[in-house]
């Protein structure tokens, strides 16, 4: 009975011990970049009007096989120097598979404090992705 014990112990190790573990890769999804395209940019000075203007249209496309979630920035140089980052509006916030999305900005104002003096500048334009 003692031989059969060990037996029985010994083939139970030995089953348990040859079975193949289960080591295949995980896949990681690699999400692409999402790049732009900056369409247009005008600002337009105060005038005799009073008024100044500033518009951009940026197109961010997504060439990824799913859709991707998140917000466009904006980066301009304000007064021959300063950088400002913005979110200037809630649209784009998710882009389709192999799709883009145009965001659209457009402001006009008689403030003389909204703009400056000096011309703004567009800098960069970029996609933050939501988790």
């Amino acid at each position: 009975m003692k031989y059969l014990n060990i037996f029985l112990l010994f083939f139970s190790l030995t089953l348990f011990c040859s079975c193949p573990k289960d080591d295949s890769p995980v896949e990681e999804t690699v999400i692409k970049p999402i790049t732009y395209e900056l369409l247009s940019f005008v600002f337009t000075p105060q005038t005799n009007s009073n008024e100044d203007a500033l518009s951009y249209e940026i197109e961010f496309f997504n060439s990824n096989n799913f859709e991707v979630k998140g917000f466009p920035q904006v980066t301009l140089t304000i007064e021959g120097g300063a950088t400002a980052t913005s979110v200037p509006n809630n649209q784009c916030t998710s882009i389709s598979a192999n799709s883009s999305c145009v965001l659209s900005y457009s402001v006009v104002d008689d403030n003389p404090n909204l703009f400056p003096v000096e011309p703004i500048e567009f800098v960069a334009a970029e996609y933050v992705l939501m988790d």
